[in-house]
């Protein structure tokens, strides 16, 4: 019986420290990178300020995406708004900081 209070409160404790933040980003596609060919990238700026609330700032911007990942027909110059995802995991396991975009599309 303590040997298995022992594990859930370990359990615990390292699921306990995680942490996560979903919203939307509004970016700004600047140009687009050709420097990997032949796969282009449209990079991208945030507009405006960071939202509250995010676990961290540091890699918002400039973030790269492939085109045709990116909807309604968005080219140089247009303002797209991305679907944001953070992850804190625990401290104990093997995290980085990146903040992950999803669904993208021409605002």
């Amino acid at each position: 019986m303590r040997k298995l209070a022992i594990v859930l409160l370990s359990c615990l404790a390292l699921s306990g420290c995680a942490s996560s933040w979903d919203g939307e980003l509004r970016y700004k596609i600047v140009s687009i990178d050709r420097s990997n060919a032949p796969t282009e990238y449209f990079e991208l700026e945030l507009v405006g300020d960071p939202p509250k609330g995010l676990l961290w700032q540091d890699g918002l911007t400039p973030k790269f995406e492939v085109p045709s990942r990116v909807g309604g027909g968005a080219t140089v110059g247009d303002e797209v708004v991305c679907t944001a995802k953070q992850e804190e995991g625990s401290p104990f396991a093997h995290w980085s900081k990146d903040t992950k975009l999803s669904g993208c599309k021409k605002a």
